[in-house]
């Protein structure tokens, strides 16, 4: 039996568990995201507490920190920051296995996980789990376990997941077969794209444009043959930044944020750079080691955190080292 096959074995054997799980929950549960909860994380949680109510399965929901902008229409106030998990019989980890990612979150830890990036360290030991990095986006995984639970899924919950799923696949550009399939099954419900899209819209708030020409006036550009690296840091809205300098043309674009007691750093790229084997979340994997931490992320949108400050120029000089090797020529800073 081949390695693909019986990865998807494996991955068919976790939904079931997971939905055998979710049926079996009984007790006060928290379903809990990640800090600055993406469009995708908030979806997945409200989807996943529509479908636990079918099983007559009451939830409440959590977010470390906050939750982010682009979410938080989609959020409204359904949303405890940062609670305190030793007040729950059952904590469901939804878009994140990661500790760092939920560091504000009081006695955090994972009973079940559900979540579409590689596994992290609150993975360890939870029988009750499904981590499944290929599907593209986590919304994705609750409607999977909707069709296999038989539960129809109504329009409110349709535009959740479509909204999870568009904005995980940075509204359609990264989609595959796959997801213009299910977003075509959920707009079945009598839901319009259109909605989908306003959901999603955020006006930039003051705090974000600041930070943006911040990181534009800070920017260290590197060039080797046609790809340009941008680098820059902010105090905050380091993934904003990280956008408006892939924008302003940049093919990878990487912005650091140095918090109280801990280092955020994000990126984004072209498509491009994927044909040459680049793949941001791989190489965040190890920067988030390098900064005390854990990474990942997707293949255009890498990401890492931790609390060694110090290890910041390691971590950028790594991310230059795999961008060397990826071209096949050194990075030179430009005046």
């Amino acid at each position: 039996m081949s390695l693909v096959i019986k990865t998807l074995l494996h991955n068919v054997v976790a939904m079931k568990e997971v939905l055998k799980a979710l049926r079996a929950l009984k007790g006060k549960t928290l379903i809990l995201t990640h800090h600055n909860a993406d469009p995708d994380a908030v979806a997945s949680a409200l989807s996943l507490r529509a479908l636990l109510a079918h099983f007559g399965v009451p939830a409440d929901l959590g977010v470390a920190e906050s939750v982010s902008r682009p979410a938080q229409r989609l959020a409204e106030r359904n949303f405890i920051i940062d609670p305190d998990c030793s007040e729950y019989d059952k904590v469901i980890l939804v878009e994140t296995s990661v500790p760092e990612q939920l560091a504000s979150v009081k006695n955090v830890r994972a009973d079940m996980i559900i979540d579409h990036h590689p596994a992290g360290k609150l993975a360890d030991g939870v029988t009750a789990k499904w981590i499944d990095d290929s599907y593209r986006s986590c919304a994705q995984m609750i409607l999977a376990l909707f069709r296999e639970a038989g539960v129809k899924v109504e329009k409110p919950v349709a535009l959740w997941l479509a909204a999870g799923l568009t904005a995980d696949t940075a509204h359609l550009r990264l989609a595959t077969l796959k997801e213009f399939e299910d977003l075509a099954d959920l707009l079945r419900t009598g839901l319009l794209f259109a909605d989908v899209l306003k959901t999603l819209e955020t006006p930039v708030d003051l705090s974000e444009r600041i930070a943006v020409l911040k990181a534009l006036s800070r920017v260290d550009v590197w060039r080797a043959n046609d790809l340009l690296l941008a680098i820059s840091r902010v105090a905050s809205h380091e993934a904003a930044s990280c956008r408006a300098l892939v924008k302003a043309g940049a093919d990878v674009a990487v912005v650091v944020a140095e918090k109280e007691n801990e280092v955020r750093i994000s990126s984004r790229g072209r498509d491009w750079i994927l044909e040459k084997g680049v793949d941001l979340s791989v190489i965040f994997k190890k920067v988030g080691e390098l900064v005390g931490g854990s990474g990942g992320g997707h293949n255009l949108a890498g990401s890492a955190n931790g609390p060694d400050k110090k290890a910041i120029d390691a971590a950028l000089k790594h991310v230059r080292k795999e961008l060397e090797k990826a071209v096949g020529k050194q990075l030179n800073r430009l005046d």
